[in-house]
Formats: structure tokens, C-alpha cells, sequence
């Protein structure tokens, strides 16, 4: 009964010690496939330190960042043709899924996203202004009859009802796609809201037109009962892929928004922000120097807008903030092209693994200065849109009123989804990022095979020459294997071969893709995987050798292509590993170097290379993989002090680590994140009174007088003389009690327990001490300059010398 006297001892103490309890919620993709979906878990109660863990997640409540302004996602047309779609019941689940509070299982959303005018994501192009030269505007529809009849208007006001029943309002940001085709250059002799002059779209005479458009679309959609909390500029002002867009220089933005944009609507629109850019991380810094440049544009602008595609880029963002740190930096948009994968597609890791990106870059983004996270359209159809230019993406919630995909409902929650909730509900508006350090993983862990999964596109990337993803392997039957999968943990297929290259042949494959997947038995009857699309023909051309694969009576190719082609953004460039009709021997982008290590017979023996001819220096095949944190966290601290924590693994093995608080000490939480898992925790520090600070250190001698001792809570049926796995409000915790003799383990329970009542008095005359000074001194207090609440004074983006507003005016 050790363990029993161990657990009665430390616990009573403990909770005299007014010890933090922590709340947590988990969702998790578990060995066996079962899933654990945004499940709010038993509390939990933190512990006395004793030494430093040798893994921690730290937190400083007292070292504070900037201030969060929302989660959201995008009233596009197509989410709103997707929602009218449904029945009333499943329109009114859409609106409480998304803005909800948490307590009533919403995800709490308090921002959104508007196009003007159309954008990919409608069925066709249109505009409120169709008359060319109508310079005036005279024959714009100041009732949005489009916007209505889609039912954007009538989703945005549903959002905004739910939304204001929790004494909120929704903030609503508006970003421009293009303007009206007859206000822009021509291009070839066409002007089209779907083309772009270069290196500026917008014809420059029409700028004061333009602005004036912006502004007559607020008022119209002001009538309509919907107020903008804000206005981008333009969004990607650098893509034009052949849907609506218009682009820009930085310097032709910074002179509209001086000249043109900022005058207007700081007229019409007085509190309304505006933001630049509006693109991708990899180009912020170059943006934000030319639309700071101009002090007067500097004043217009209350930030800068971002995406997530090209990257994380997180020493981008840190240079832009310690550029402008008054300024902002919000996140409005991010997604995952090309289509969906619904928990139905044939990889299950393909669902997660996009949930996953997703999340990473919430976490990195906050980690480094962003107040905010837009997602793209709240709701797709089963095939990734509508969209007129079939640019089909992912959405965190899939309709489906037919129920096509036979998941039993007519709306399918995406792993993202869950992932998102682990944000979205636990920060609340007027929170603050806190100091936050972790050493279970202090650098980016290098690329290596257990990272490669099914699916996979194949690229071609600088070769680099200790890379553990760029070499192969010949398998059996003419398979191209990725070196070491067939031993690295985790991954899918191990245990069959590894990971081969394969012509993809399934429908979710509409482009000639190239990709890995686990290599088939050859005695395999799958018909997509391992159909002879796995078996290849390696041939001796002039200057290198071609790979021929018989199934598709074509070779391997490289070829430069849109970024969506191997996962990444369609507005950044990539070369990809495709299949395409044999050319003659020798032709370049058909040929490539088998560069061997071995000393046998050919490639044969050897682990190889295999590079393009087209690039100097070369280019090596591998996954189209990024290295990336395979463990993060963040957190903040929110208006009524609590704190919210939250911690992602991406690895395929559990880690362990301990939590706490560096202006609470002396206190912290064991945990365990199992792989592919997210946890968010949310608790309140305690005060260091003298109380709490004594009874504390007495818990806290006790532990340490244990033989073995970790603050993590104790099965109390741990039995002598093992080592005891408890699993406590389903977290995994280790009580590790060591082997030993009997007599002599009974003998120091009997003392530790008698230690422990001593304690308890002693705690009991400290709290009863304290009380009395406590009530005796206590006398009315004048708050002084040094009682005034900081966080009241000062808004993060707007310094005292800017006169610019940011909260909605009140109409």
C-alpha cells in the first residue's frame, strides 16, 4: 500500500496549497487509427517542482505581446451557395458549429472575410458596376442585388446575430479581388477582371474611381446592416493565375493608398482599418518597406495583411514587426489545394496531415506577431468549391445535402476543423501572447524518412549531398524504393517494402502526378497502388538514363509547374515530377543522372541520386517535403488572467514534458502529447501570497523526500515494487515506483505519512495566521500611478502619435 500512503500524503497538502487546476482539450490520431475529436478531457491538478525537468513547456504571464483580435474564415460566394443549399436546421448548424461560444459547442469565431466583387471562389465573374466609363458611378447597384441573392448578405447576418449574442461583435474584413474590367489596363487588347496588366493592373487615371468604388461598396453593404471592421488594399497584389486579379507594385499601392484610398475613406469610413499587402510571408518584408516609406501612407495603414502559402516565414514576420511594432500583422487566408480530402479518401493520413500544416502555421504565426487568423471559404462542396476556374481548395466543413460521401451526414467536420477549435475557443478577443519556451524540441529537426508518407508528390529540389530523403534504392521487380522506409517508424506501409515511387491512378489524381506510396506485395490486387504503376524500366540514354514505366506506356519528366501541383501554393512556382509521352533518348527533361554509392554490380548494390539535366546547379528527385517544427506551442493570457496553452506533436512517438509557470513557481504539470496529437490547456496562477508561498514549500520538502518523485498524479493502485504506466483524465502520466524491499518501503510510508499530518498543521496555522494580519491590516487604498492597469492605456496599434481608429464605430 506504499503507493496508496504516497498519494493520500502529497495530495491533501497540495490542495491546501491552492495548486493551479488545469483543464484541457485533446484531439489526436492514435497507432490503431482511432481518433479523439476536440475532446474535452478530466481536469487536472499541477504539482510541486523538485529540480529542473529535463523537457519543459515554461510560460511567463508577467512577460506579455501582442493582442489577439479573432479566429474567422471567409463569406465567399461559393460558402454561401454551399449554405443556402442546405435545410434550415443544417444552415443554422453551419453558423453555431462556426460562431458559437465554446461552452455551447461553437468554435467561437468573431471575424470574417468579404470579397468585393467576385473572386475564384464564385461561379462566374461580376462586379456592381458593369458600365464601362461610368466614371461617376451612377450605375452602381448600391443594393449588392448579387450578394444578396447568393445569400452572402443573408450568411454574414446570421454569423453576425449569433455572434452579438455573446455582447460581441463580429469583425468583418473586405479585400478586392479586382476592380470592374473598364477600369483596368488592357491586356493584349482585352480588359478582363480575370486578367492582369503587369506590373500594375489598375489603369491609373481610374485609381480616384476605384477608391470611390471601395467606399460605395462599405455603404452598400452598411444598408444592408453589415458594418466592415476593416478593408485590404488588394488581395495577393503579386498572383494573377488566371482569376480575378489586379496587380501592383508596392510603390504604385503606396501613392493609392496616400493619394487616393486613405483621403476617401477616412472621409467616408472614418473608424474603418486598413491593411497592405495581402499576400504571401516570403515578399512581407519588401511590402512593408515600400508602404512605410511614406509617412503618410504609414498613417493610413494600420497593418499588414498575410497568407499562408510559400511558407512560414517567420523571420519575415519578425522583421516586419521590428520595422513598424505599432503596426499589425493579421493572417486572412490560408487553405489546402487542390480538392478536399474528406475523412472518406483513400489516406487518412492525407486528412490529418493537412490539419496539421494548418495548425503549424497558427502556432508560428502568433509565436511571431500576428493578432489574428482568417481562414479561407467556411464551407465547400464534396469536389473543393464552386469555382469558375475550377481552383478547387478545402474547407473545414464540407456540404454534402446529398450525402454523397455516405459519412451518415450532410456536413462533414475535416480533421482541420477540430484543429482549429483548439485555437478559436480558448483565446478570447483582448488575450495577450505571453513568453513562452520549450526544450522538448529547441531546433528544427532535419528531414528524414520516417517524414515521407503516402502521397507525397515528387519534386526536384537542391540536391543536398546529406540529405536522408533525396537517395533510392532498386527494389524487387523494378520498384524505386525511398532509402530507409522500410525500417523508419511511423510511416505509412512500413513493413511491406517501404515507400516506392508510383504513377498516380487514383481520381483525386486529375494532373499526371508522380508520388510515393507504400510499395505493393507483388502478388498485389490493388488496383490503384502497386498495379504495375510501381514498376519501372530503367534505360541507358546519351547523357544519363530514362525511367520508363510500363503501365502508363510513358516516362518520367520534370517539369516546372504551378505550386498547387506538388501541395504547394498555385501562386508560387515548382518542378515537378511528371508523366508524360517518351520523347527521343536524350531528351533533357526526360533524362537524369543515377549518381550510386555501391560497389556491386550497377545501381544494383548502390543507394543513388537521381538529378535533372535543366538545372545547374542540379536538382535531386525527393518528396515534396518542408523542413518544419515537429513540436510547438503558444500561448496566451487571457482579459480574466487565465492562461491558455497550446502544444502540437507531429512526430509519430509521444513526448513528455513538464508545464509551468515561471511567475507562479515552484508548481507545474507532467504531461504526455501523444504523436499527431494537439492539446490545448487552460489554467489560472496563483498569487504568491505567504499562504500559499509556505504551504507550498512544505508540499514540496515532502516530495522531495520521496525516493522517486515527479509532479504528475499517482494511480493509487500502483503496487509495490514495479514500475506503474497510470493514465489519469486520459493524459498519459509515468509514477514510476523502484523495486526495493517491502518492509523497509512500508516502514517510510508510515514516517512519510506521519511528515504529512505535521504538515497540514503547520499549513493549517499559516493560512490561519495570514487571515488574521490580512484582516487586521486591511484599510481602504488610493490606487496610485503604479496600480493603473498598463493594458488599459495602451492599444497595440495605435501609438499616440496616430491619430487613425480601429474599433467600429458605433452607427
Amino acid at each position: 500500500m506504499a503507493g496508496v500512503a504516497r498519494s493520500v500524503a502529497l495530495g491533501l497538502p497540495l490542495a491546501l496549497a491552492g495548486a493551479p487546476r488545469v483543464e484541457w482539450a485533446q484531439t489526436a490520431r492514435w497507432a490503431d487509427g482511432t481518433l479523439t475529436l476536440l475532446e474535452e478531457k478530466p481536469p487536472l491538478s499541477m504539482a510541486p517542482l523538485t529540480g529542473t525537468p529535463s523537457q519543459s513547456i515554461s510560460v511567463d504571464s508577467r512577460v506579455t505581446y501582442q493582442e489577439f483580435v479573432g479566429f474567422g474564415g471567409a463569406f465567399t460566394e461559393a460558402a454561401a451557395i454551399n449554405w443556402k443549399k442546405l435545410s434550415k436546421e443544417d444552415q443554422e448548424r453551419v453558423i453555431h458549429l462556426y460562431f458559437a461560444p465554446p461552452e455551447e459547442g461553437g468554435h467561437g469565431y468573431t471575424m470574417g472575410r468579404v470579397p468585393i466583387n467576385s473572386c475564384d471562389f464564385s461561379p462566374a465573374s461580376y462586379s456592381f458596376d458593369d458600365t464601362p466609363g461610368d466614371v461617376d458611378l451612377s450605375h452602381f447597384d448600391e443594393g449588392v442585388a448579387h450578394d444578396v441573392a447568393s445569400g452572402v448578405i443573408e450568411m454574414i447576418q446570421a454569423a453576425m446575430a449569433k455572434v452579438e449574442e455573446r455582447g460581441l461583435q463580429l469583425k468583418l474584413l473586405a479585400s478586392p479581388w479586382s476592380a470592374p474590367a473598364w477600369m483596368k489596363l488592357p491586356v493584349d487588347g482585352e480588359q478582363s477582371m480575370s486578367l492582369s496588366a503587369k506590373p500594375n493592373g489598375l489603369d491609373p487615371a481610374m485609381q480616384g474611381v476605384w477608391a470611390k468604388y471601395i467606399s460605395k461598396w462599405l455603404t452598400a453593404y452598411k444598408a444592408q446592416g453589415i458594418s466592415m471592421w476593416g478593408v485590404t488594399v488588394q488581395n495577393e497584389p503579386e498572383a494573377s493565375a488566371g482569376w480575378e486579379s489586379m496587380l501592383w507594385t508596392p510603390a504604385f499601392m503606396a501613392t493609392f493608398v496616400r493619394d487616393y484610398l486613405g483621403p476617401v475613406l477616412a472621409a467616408d469610413h472614418p473608424r474603418l482599418v486598413i491593411l497592405g499587402f495581402d499576400h504571401n510571408k516570403d515578399h512581407l518584408v519588401e511590402w512593408a518597406h515600400g508602404l512605410y516609406a511614406d509617412e503618410t501612407t504609414k498613417q493610413y495603414l494600420a497593418g499588414m495583411a498575410v497568407h499562408w502559402y510559400g511558407g512560414l516565414n517567420t523571420d519575415k514576420l519578425q522583421t516586419t514587426h521590428e520595422m513598424a511594432p505599432d503596426k499589425m500583422i493579421l493572417a486572412t487566408e490560408a487553405c489546402n489545394c487542390a480538392g478536399n480530402v474528406v475523412f472518406m479518401s483513400t489516406s487518412k493520413t492525407s486528412w490529418w496531415t493537412r490539419a496539421e500544416k494548418l495548425a503549424l502555421d497558427i502556432l508560428e504565426d502568433f509565436r511571431f506577431w500576428t493578432v489574428g487568423w482568417i481562414d479561407w471559404n467556411l464551407l465547400v462542396d464534396v469536389h473543393g468549391g464552386p469555382n469558375h476556374l475550377k481552383n478547387l481548395c478545402d474547407a473545414n466543413i464540407i456540404a454534402d445535402p446529398e450525402q454523397t460521401q455516405q459519412t451518415g451526414d450532410t456536413l462533414i467536420k475535416q480533421a482541420s476543423f477540430f484543429y482549429m477549435g483548439h485555437f478559436s475557443r480558448y483565446f478570447t478577443p483582448g488575450a495577450r501572447r505571453i513568453e513562452t519556451h520549450q526544450s522538448v524540441e529547441p531546433n528544427i529537426p532535419p528531414l528524414s524518412p520516417s517524414d515521407i508518407k503516402n502521397g507525397n508528390a515528387l519534386s526536384f529540389l537542391p540536391c543536398e549531398e546529406d540529405s536522408l530523403v533525396q537517395r533510392w534504392v532498386l527494389g524487387p521487380g523494378g520498384t524505386i524504393v525511398s532509402l530507409g522506409t522500410d525500417s523508419a517508424p511511423g510511416s505509412d506501409g512500413f513493413g511491406v517494402g517501404g515507400e516506392c515511387i508510383e504513377h498516380c491512378l487514383s481520381g483525386d489524381c486529375w494532373y499526371p502526378k508522380v508520388q510515393v506510396w507504400a510499395c505493393a506485395a507483388s502478388d498485389s490486387s490493388d488496383p490503384v497502388h502497386g498495379n504495375a504503376n510501381q514498376r519501372w524500366m530503367v534505360r541507358d540514354v546519351p547523357g544519363g538514363y530514362q525511367l520508363y514505366n510500363a503501365k502508363a506506356s510513358k516516362c518520367l519528366t520534370s517539369l516546372k509547374v504551378a505550386g498547387w501541383a506538388v501541395g504547394l501554393d498555385a501562386g508560387v512556382n515548382a518542378v515537378a515530377a511528371q508523366m508524360f509521352q517518351c520523347y527521343p533518348p536524350g531528351t533533357r527533361n526526360q533524362t537524369f543522372l543515377l549518381a550510386g554509392d555501391g560497389d556491386g554490380d550497377g545501381l544494383r548494390d548502390s543507394t543513388f541520386t537521381i538529378s535533372g539535366l535543366e538545372s545547374s546547379p542540379p536538382l535531386c528527385l525527393q518528396p515534396q517535403l518542408e523542413k518544419l517544427p515537429k513540436f510547438d506551442a503558444v500561448a496566451f493570457k487571457q482579459p480574466d488572467g487565465s492562461l491558455s496553452l497550446v502544444t502540437m506533436n507531429t512526430n509519430d512517438f509521444a513526448v513528455n514534458f513538464t508545464i509551468y509557470d515561471d511567475a507562479d513557481p515552484g508548481v507545474g504539470l507532467f504531461h504526455t502529447l501523444p504523436g499527431h496529437a494537439i492539446h490545448t490547456y487552460r489554467w489560472k496562477s496563483n498569487a504568491d501570497t505567504a499562504a500559499n508561498t509556505t504551504a507550498r514549500t512544505v508540499a514540496a520538502a515532502l516530495v522531495s523526500a520521496a525516493p522517486h518523485s515527479v509532479p504528475a498524479a499517482v494511480d493509487e493502485e500502483a503496487a509495490d515494487g514495479v514500475d506503474a504506466a497510470v493514465s489519469v483524465g486520459g493524459g498519459e502520466h509515468m509514477a514510476v515506483a523502484r523495486p526495493g524491499n517491502a518492509e523497509a518501503t512500508a516502514g517510510f510510508a508510515s514516517i512519510q505519512a506521519i511528515l504529512a499530518c505535521l504538515a497540514i498543521g503547520v499549513v493549517f496555522l499559516v493560512l490561519i495566521t495570514t487571515r488574521q494580519r490580512m484582516d487586521k491590516d486591511a484599510q481602504p487604498s488610493i490606487p496610485t500611478e503604479d496600480d493603473v492597469d498598463e493594458t488599459e492605456l495602451y492599444h497595440p496599434f495605435c501609438p499616440a502619435d496616430v491619430s487613425y481608429p480601429i474599433e467600429e464605430a458605433a452607427e
